[in-house]
């Protein structure tokens, strides 16, 4: 199968410094601008299924390919920032947030089909700030579902998902140092039941230049 990771535009938080980061912040007028240019590449990828991070950057890059590719999105908790949704500039002052509720998905996003997981308290829940090595684990899982469920099919994938993760995924792929992809990237990976191989890293090429951002 083929796996299209595609991390979510431009949010807030990548325009604003990091004092004024929060934990869960929307597209900017570029990130949109990006997206539209995003769908149109998507069209020509053939994509089976479209599957989305819960935080509000991932669904609201998800809502431009929605109609681009005719697919419902479904939201699924495992491919969050890594860290998780949490308030605050240091790891370990950081404290945890709810992150949106099933409600709230469904009444910006009604026809998102939403994991049971995601219910009333919010899909973080408010849990403590996500360390480094279970963000790899999580990768690691993920991994290993994609595998056991589309591996040996031919179906075409994407994830909307972001740079940290995508970057814990690909530590699991490649050996090479793993760099920050740009808003909006698509990174390209073949999978089969027992091996990962990356096709294509950061490819931003439908973007103009000046739309390019971290």
């Amino acid at each position: 199968m083929d796996l299209f990771l595609i991390r979510h535009a431009q949010s807030a938080n990548n325009a604003n410094p990091a004092s004024r980061r929060v934990e869960d912040p929307p597209l900017t007028e570029l990130g949109n601008a990006q997206c539209v240019h995003l769908a149109r590449h998507v069209t020509t990828l053939g994509i089976d299924r479209l599957i989305t991070s819960p935080f509000r950057r991932a669904l609201q890059t998800a809502e431009y390919l929605r109609p681009a590719t005719g697919l419902i999105p479904s939201v699924q908790v495992e491919l969050h920032e890594s860290g998780g949704c949490v308030a605050g500039v240091e790891p370990s002052e950081m404290v945890g947030r709810p992150g949106l509720t099933r409600a709230e998905i469904l009444d910006a996003f009604p026809p998102y089909d939403v994991e049971a997981a995601i219910d009333g308290q919010g899909w973080w829940r408010s849990r403590p700030y996500e360390s480094d090595d279970e963000a790899l684990e999580r990768a690691a899982r993920v991994l290993a579902d994609t595998q056991t469920r589309w591996g040996a099919s031919d179906q075409r994938v994407v994830y909307v998902t972001h740079g940290g993760f995508t970057m814990q995924l690909l530590r699991l792929v490649d050996k090479r140092p793993q760099l920050l992809t740009y808003n909006a990237a698509i990174t390209h990976l073949q999978v089969s039941p027992h091996a990962v191989r990356l096709r294509q890293f950061n490819q931003v090429d439908f973007l103009p230049p000046a739309m390019w951002s971290w």
